[in-house]
């Protein structure tokens, strides 16, 4: 299978060696942090790892030279030198020179910083105004490490800055303004015209970042009132107060005719195209793969693809209507797209993989066998959300011939396949997606199988 240049993903085990190294020391030295890590895998399911912003490190020549050796690149951000490693989603390292600083450090990133200190008792102050893009909580100094708590709403700085007067009352506004917005119409032009009407003002109110935020966010509320492995999940994970902050990525399905506008819609929020993947009469499916590196999101935005189309950049080309649905546009023909009616196919979230299986088998949530096992990669979907499907959906599909009236009784008794919780595991700094194992769950997923 295919995919776009420019986007070939390796394995950086030593780079993550580093970084587990450095969680490790910190660890040995923090009783506080050795006890959070403890309820984090008990209550929740969790890896550390997964759930760290950046790390924080006493500047050396010795040091930087090694972050170079591998891979790991500067980059200036306000009054700190940062250096991320781009050919992974390993946390940031910012190196300090004050000597009135810690020696090391971590910092946590939570969905909500009030939650999360108020669910394990931390006594401290917090940075940043309420709703602001970036705002710090520093939990614990011992032993010379330094425990520290970010909520990031859009932002990918360290320093939390002052907002304009009216920021915040903008901000909620803006939040309001993409959850009510209305997902069902005859006329899905006009539900169009709707979302770039809000997306617009919420852009031209608080910028891309925080707008893409907030439409990520709102998205993963609508789903969850639809996925009970997320709610159950969500709820394992609000015991500490740490919200859905572990996420991976976003799926959306799209019909055919709406690709090339759900790419649009999400170039405009600062989304940027990364691999494209076309199965093509593999699978019968396509993805565009889209990421915002300031606000800190992912997507995988899939639909059907014909076999002549795997030449085509499908994400800015229309794609003509066609009457026989792969597994992707049969999902949509049932329950909608996802950008309207029927939200987000999936989340996928960062788990210790075997463990979130086994303690959500304990709450009766089971999960398909993995479409990815291998040492750097783990992926499997929980079994299907099953929704019901609209009576007069049903009835215009069997006419169309779409599907068989067998399949359309089927389907009005039993539901279809709706949603899932995915549990992704990531190791030795893999960044990227099993292309040829994610046809095969597509496949499996298929509403008529």
């Amino acid at each position: 299978m295919p995919q776009a240049q420019g986007f070939y993903w390796e394995r950086h085990a030593a780079a993550e060696q580093l970084i587990l190294d450095l969680l490790a020391a910190c660890r040995r030295q923090s009783a506080i942090l050795a006890g959070f890590e403890e309820r984090l895998v008990r209550q929740t399911s969790g890896r550390l790892l997964d759930w760290v912003d950046h790390l924080l490190l006493r500047d050396s020549r010795q040091f930087r030279d090694m972050l170079t050796e591998l891979g790991f690149v500067a980059q200036p951000a306000e009054d700190q030198v940062v250096w991320l490693h781009p050919g992974t989603q390993l946390p940031r390292i910012v190196l300090n020179r004050r000597d009135d600083l810690p020696e090391a450090g971590l910092a946590l990133r939570v969905e909500n910083l009030s939650d999360f200190l108020q669910a394990n008792g931390f006594q401290a102050e917090i940075e940043g105004e309420s709703f602001s893009p970036f705002r710090c909580a520093r939990l614990s100094d011992e032993q010379g490490i330094a425990l520290l708590a970010v909520e990031r709403r859009g932002r990918d700085g360290f320093v939390s800055a002052r907002v304009p007067a009216g920021y915040l009352h903008a901000y909620l506004s803006a939040m309001e303004l993409w959850q009510t917005r209305p997902r069902i119409s005859d006329n899905e032009d006009l539900l169009w015209d709707d979302i770039f009407r809000r997306v617009d003002t919420m852009i031209t109110q608080l910028g891309t970042g925080p707008a893409a935020h907030l439409v990520c966010q709102g998205e993963r509320r609508y789903w969850l009132s639809r996925n009970f492995a997320g709610r159950l999940q969500q709820g394992r994970q609000e015991t500490l107060g740490l919200g859905l902050a572990n996420y991976d990525h976003h799926t959306f399905r799209s019909s055919r005719r709406h690709f090339r506008t759900l790419v649009s819609l999400f170039s405009r929020l600062g989304f940027e195209n990364r691999e494209r993947f076309y199965a093509g009469d593999e699978a019968g499916w396509g993805a565009q793969i889209m990421e915002n590196t300031e606000a800190g999101q992912t997507l995988f935005l899939d639909v059907d693809l014909a076999p002549e189309e795997v030449a085509v950049d499908f994400s800015r080309e229309d794609l003509p209507e066609r009457r026989q649905l792969g597994t992707v546009g049969l999902w949509c023909a049932l329950h909608g797209d996802s950008i309207f009616g029927a939200g987000m196919h999936h989340l996928a979230a960062q788990f210790d993989f075997d463990r979130l299986i086994s303690d959500l088998a304990n709450h009766g949530v089971e999960y398909m066998a993995p479409f990815s096992d291998f040492p750097y990669l783990r992926q499997a979907f929980s079994v299907a959300e099953r929704w019901a499907v609209d009576p007069p959906r049903l009835t215009r599909l069997v006419r169309e011939q779409t599907i068989s009236s067998e399949q359309g009784e089927k389907f009005l008794a039993q539901g279809a396949v709706g949603s899932h919780l995915e549990n992704i595991q990531r190791c030795e700094g893999y960044k990227g997606f099993n292309r040829k194992n994610v046809s095969a769950i597509i496949r499996q997923t298929d509403p008529r199988r």
